[in-house]
């Protein structure tokens, strides 16, 4: 593991960890299951190193692109979690741990870049970068913040009168 890929993954574990640490003080406890902390883990890793994709595919002129460093991604691999039937087969929990993981992580590699560099390709100028970057973290967040106390509400069985 190179040195920024650690950078990004423990950037990422420290804003997993104030969500954790927030959903908690609400009472929370969803996301606490040892299941759901287990399974958040790799997803969260694959969050902080997705938005770097962009190198193999674009190779490194391409780098750090609005393709990859935005909330596409995200949207693109949780289409293809429901298209392919994941979301029935793994249940709530694991549903959970995939969508606060690949939110948070991609989230996490967004806010780092916009401390670090701020240079999105194809996007005049450093500010247009970061708010780039910045407008599509924030939606991230959201999206994991909300998003799991959606699924939690679906997933909780319904009385019959």
């Amino acid at each position: 593991m190179s040195s920024a890929r650690r950078e990004h993954f423990i950037f990422g574990i420290v804003l997993w960890v104030a969500y954790l640490w927030l959903k908690r003080r609400r009472d929370d406890r969803w996301l606490l299951h040892p299941v759901v902390l287990a399974a958040t883990v790799p997803v969260l890793y694959l969050g902080t190193a997705l938005s770097d994709w962009d190198i193999t595919v674009f190779g490194i002129g391409g780098h750090r692109n609005p393709l990859f460093h935005s909330s596409i991604p995200y949207f693109c691999l949780a289409w293809l979690w429901r298209k392919s039937g994941l979301v029935d087969v793994a249940g709530t929990r694991l549903d959970i741990a995939f969508h606060v993981g690949l939110t948070l992580g991609l989230a996490s590699h967004m806010v780092l870049d916009v401390w670090d560099y701020g240079d999105v390709r194809w996007i005049p100028g450093d500010t247009l970068g970061r708010l780039w970057l910045s407008g599509h973290a924030l939606l991230l967040g959201l999206i994991a913040w909300y998003l799991q106390s959606v699924l939690v509400l679906a997933a909780k069985p319904r009385s019959t009168p």
